[in-house]
């Protein structure tokens, strides 16, 4: 198999892996707060079929992932019934950044499991260097004598890439988007309600521009958890 599509198969995986993460963590914390929609539509799992969306998880990715190694993606929105919440506007808030919170927790146990690895398996520094270029699709590093544990080295790498990428495109404060959910609780009703009706405004700008954007945040958490990935 050529390493590129290899590259793009390992990526995908942790894509979709994070997508149904993200949504199911939403399921979770609403059920838990006493709003129990999410779990009665099937929501409360990691299986990706129930949170597959054609364009946030096959057509959107499929289009990017070959020109770029930072691709993005989403699931079908989590439902919510506020009524069901024992204080609705705080517990929708908290459901809606379980989302963000547990992809940016899984980049953090990743980052723990490779300094594990790091510290325990020799040669795995070297490893790491090749992990980190061949996820950027850096495609000129050589790849002889890789240990045994590299598929497992690059897999959670590509867990801390995705996740933290994921974490950042799902907290944008854009009124499809978690940050803007969270955003709209603190306008008030009549902006929060203008907001809203601007989504397809937004979606187009971010469509040119919001890539852009989003590296503005992500390269500097990227550094920070390579930073770390290398020190401790």
């Amino acid at each position: 198999m050529p390493l590129n599509v290899a590259l793009i198969i390992f990526e995908l995986v942790v894509m979709v892996l994070a997508i149904s993460l993200h949504d199911c963590a939403q399921a979770w914390a609403a059920n838990r707060l006493g709003d129990p929609t999410a779990r009665m539509m099937g929501r409360l799992t990691m299986n990706p079929a129930r949170h597959f969306d054609l364009l946030g998880t096959l057509v959107w990715p499929v289009l990017f992932i070959f020109r770029s190694p930072l691709v993005l993606g989403w699931g079908k929105p989590i439902t919510f019934t506020p009524r069901n919440f024992r204080d609705p506007s705080r517990d929708e808030m908290l459901a809606t950044l379980a989302g963000p919170a547990a992809q940016f927790l899984t980049a953090v146990v990743a980052l723990l499991a490779l300094v594990i690895v790091r510290h325990t398996v020799a040669g795995s520094v070297d490893s790491l260097v090749i992990a980190s270029q061949l996820a950027m699709r850096n495609l000129s590093i050589g790849t002889e004598g890789l240990p045994g544990i590299f598929p497992l080295i690059l897999f959670l790498y590509f867990c801390i890439l995705v996740n933290t990428l994921l974490f950042v495109f799902n907290l944008l404060p854009l009124p499809f988007l978690d940050g803007g959910k969270i955003l709209m609780h603190y306008l008030p009703f009549n902006a929060a309600r203008t907001y809203q009706s601007m989504s397809l405004y937004f979606m187009f700008g971010f469509f040119f521009l919001g890539f852009y954007v989003i590296q503005l945040f992500f390269f500097p958490i990227m550094g920070i958890f390579q930073a770390l990935l290398f020190s401790l």
